[in-house]
């Protein structure tokens, strides 16, 4: 019975901290997936920062030497040659103080929702470069200033996320593999230890059942069989006494009353 008993506590504790284990795991993938994805779109806005600065650079020295963006006549051979340069860039563009597109490179395709959602965070940002993903396409937008610090436009580049998509499920796929195997070992090294736990406590209660003097040493079992005589002996004598003692005392008790009388 005790057996039984201490083997379903432990198999409702086995389940239990497996359980526990199964949901930090869950967990810990879902907030390394996360990061990760994080970290990725970071990595890919910083390169498409790169190609803004350029443009950037060169629209800031022509607006040295006084001419506006509208007034330099290689822009869109400028935008192309640095969209060419990063295959993986969608389009870019170069947009005024009031959102019209002063140049454009690559794809037409980017949807007029995102627009309208990406341009005035773009055009009203405090920040010099945001980041922005929105459905399939990831946004970089950079301010232009000209020497006074005022805004003059704005770069706009996107780049599809299909390729971000496709590392974060590869990611997502080695993470699930890899937390899978943990938690496999993890599983098998609390039942080997609880099975072998369970087993040692049976053996110890079947060694403790079959114990007996026949067991025992010759030497310490003569020894432990004089002791038992000795002992069966003392109680003889003890209970003599005191039957010895209880007819005394009735003896005493009659010979009172009868001097009493």
């Amino acid at each position: 019975m005790d057996t039984q008993m201490l083997s379903g506590m432990r198999s409702r504790v086995v389940v239990s901290t497996l359980a526990v284990i199964a949901v930090m795991l869950t967990l810990q993938s879902a907030l390394s997936l996360l990061k990760f994805r994080t970290l990725a779109v970071e990595a890919t806005s910083s390169r498409l920062q790169v190609t803004a600065s350029a443009i950037d650079v060169v629209i800031r020295r022509a607006e040295a030497v006084g001419l506006g963006m509208h007034e330099i006549s290689d822009l869109d051979a400028l935008i192309e040659r640095e969209r060419l340069r990063d295959p993986k860039i969608h389009q870019i563009l170069l947009l005024d103080l009031q959102g019209a597109t002063l140049a454009r490179s690559g794809g037409r395709n980017v949807l007029q929702e995102d627009m309208n959602e990406v341009l005035p965070r773009v055009l009203t940002s405090d920040d010099k470069t945001i980041t922005h993903e929105s459905g399939e396409y990831l946004y970089a937008g950079r301010i232009l200033r000209d020497s006074s610090n005022s805004i003059m436009g704005a770069i706009l580049i996107s780049e599809h996320t299909d390729e971000l998509s496709a590392k974060v499920r590869d990611t997502w796929s080695r993470l699930t593999f890899m937390y899978l195997a943990i938690f496999a070992i993890v599983a098998i090294s609390i039942s080997l230890f609880s099975l072998l736990q369970l087993h040692a406590r049976k053996s110890y209660f079947r060694k403790s059942d079959k114990a007996d003097l026949g067991t025992l040493d010759p030497k310490s079992a003569d020894e432990l069989q004089k002791q038992i005589s000795k002992g069966k002996k003392v109680q003889e004598t003890a209970l003599l006494d005191l039957s010895n003692l209880s007819n005394m005392s009735a003896v005493i008790k009659q010979s009172d009353q009868l001097e009493e009388r």
